[in-house]
Formats: structure tokens, C-alpha cells, sequence
């Protein structure tokens, strides 16, 4: 098995995890199958350039993630310089990470929801989303990819959750590249981000959201809508700890 380097000087090896053989490749395009790890003191900035150079390819592979978007959406973005608005806002860095969430049903098949997420991480490790702020204003922020896994176990009939395991695992270029731009054009465009943020906030300034949200979550828990319960679980971490980095 091969694994495929993300250099912090702009430059990609795959690297065979046997022999530890390095090669200099010139693009990604065809190790999307491959585990991914980025070489520490990386900033999203070099990655994200990566994909922009590949992005009429990425158009194509990731088209149904995308929806009614696309990359091209936000090039023009891209290249505007980062004015540092995050700076001293809490985010220390970037994250990408696998996570699993297993729901124990009573006589019934469980349930296991798999993901990687990615987000911003504070100094106190608080979770920060991204899915607001300016691409542009990403570039200079270190990224790190995990390796570590948890497992948390829910069990229906229950309130709460609890860990189930621990442990490593790795991350395919293909999941890491997906997260990516669904987070990255989930609005469509820079304009729908930003409309879409101030009808957040406003919906956040006038109803006890976090609360209406906990109902919501343990309702589809109790009728089984799992996939639905996992978001909402992602939306209510982020929502305690600073959803909008604002």
C-alpha cells in the first residue's frame, strides 16, 4: 500500500509503506484511493492549492457532493489575499479527522455512521465550524490530519452517549478531498455563504436554538433517523463552543 505525502514546500510523494520508498509525483489525480498525511507545519493554503490546479477534474469526481456547485464558484475568492479577520478569534489550526458514531438499537440491527470532519480547532481544543468564514482567510492556518479515531456508543432507549473505543485508523485522499468541499461550497457560492450566515445569526439572536436542537436530535434518535441525529450532534458541539467563530 501506498500512501501520498502532502509536502509543506508545495511538493507530493507517494510513499510505499513498506519499503518507505519515496517518489516525486506531479499531481494527485490518480492516488485518490490512497491513505493521505500531510506533512506537519503544512498550511491549508499549500494543500488547498492542490486542488484549485485540479479543479476541472474535482469538478467531475465530486459532482454529486458539490450539488449545484463547484469550484470554480469560488476561485475568484481564493486569490484574494487573507486579511487575518480570524486571527486572535480562537482558531489555532485545521483538522481533519475520522469519526464514528454507534447507535445500539434494543432488538434491532445497529447502526454505525461513519465521517470525516473538519474543522477549525481552538487553544482550549473547542471546535470551531468553517463552513462561514472566507476561503481566502484559511490560507496561513496550519492543517493537520488525525489519525486517531473514537468511537461513541448511543444506546436508543437512553439519554447521552458514551466512548465505546479508541484507536488509529488512516484517511483516503478521495474521503479527505470530499469533506473538503462539502464544507467548502455547501452555500454554492461566497454570496450564498454569506446570506446564509446572516440568517443563521438572526435565527441564533432570536430562539433558544441549542435547546430546540437537543429535542430535535433526541427525536430522530427515537425513530431511528440516525444520519439525521449525527448532524445534529455535529451542529449542536459546534454551536456550544462558537459556531460561527464570531
Amino acid at each position: 500500500m501506498k500512501t501520498i505525502l502532502f509536502k509543506k514546500n508545495g511538493d507530493l510523494s507517494l510513499i510505499d509503506r513498506f519499503s518507505e520508498e519515496k517518489i516525486k509525483i506531479n499531481s494527485f489525480i490518480y492516488y485518490l484511493d490512497c491513505p493521505v498525511a500531510l506533512e506537519e507545519g503544512i498550511t491549508f493554503g499549500v494543500f488547498f492549492d492542490h486542488l484549485i490546479k485540479e479543479k476541472d477534474f474535482l469538478n467531475t469526481v465530486f459532482k454529486e457532493t458539490m450539488g449545484k456547485s463547484n469550484i470554480d464558484n469560488f476561485v475568484e475568492e481564493w486569490k484574494l489575499p487573507s486579511l487575518s479577520l480570524i486571527v486572535g478569534k480562537g482558531i489555532k489550526f485545521i483538522k481533519a479527522y475520522k469519526v464514528f458514531d454507534y447507535i445500539e438499537l434494543v432488538g434491532e440491527e445497529n447502526f454505525v455512521d461513519i465521517r470525516i470532519d473538519f474543522d477549525g480547532v481552538g487553544y482550549e481544543e473547542e471546535l470551531f465550524n468553517l463552513e462561514f468564514i472566507p476561503i481566502n482567510e484559511l490560507k496561513n492556518l496550519p492543517f493537520v490530519l488525525s489519525n486517531d479515531i473514537s468511537i461513541y456508543r448511543t444506546v436508543s432507549n437512553l439519554r447521552g452517549e458514551e466512548l465505546f473505543f479508541k484507536g488509529k485508523s488512516f484517511t483516503t485522499l478521495f474521503e479527505l478531498v470530499g469533506t473538503i468541499l462539502y464544507v467548502m461550497t455547501i452555500h454554492n457560492t461566497p454570496q450564498g455563504r454569506e446570506s446564509a450566515k446572516y440568517k443563521f445569526m438572526k435565527i441564533l439572536g432570536e430562539t433558544n436554538l441549542i435547546e430546540l436542537l437537543e429535542e430535535q436530535k433526541e427525536e430522530a434518535v427515537d425513530i431511528q433517523n440516525y444520519e439525521e441525529a449525527a448532524q445534529l450532534k455535529k451542529i449542536l458541539e459546534r454551536l456550544k463552543n462558537g459556531f460561527t467563530n464570531d
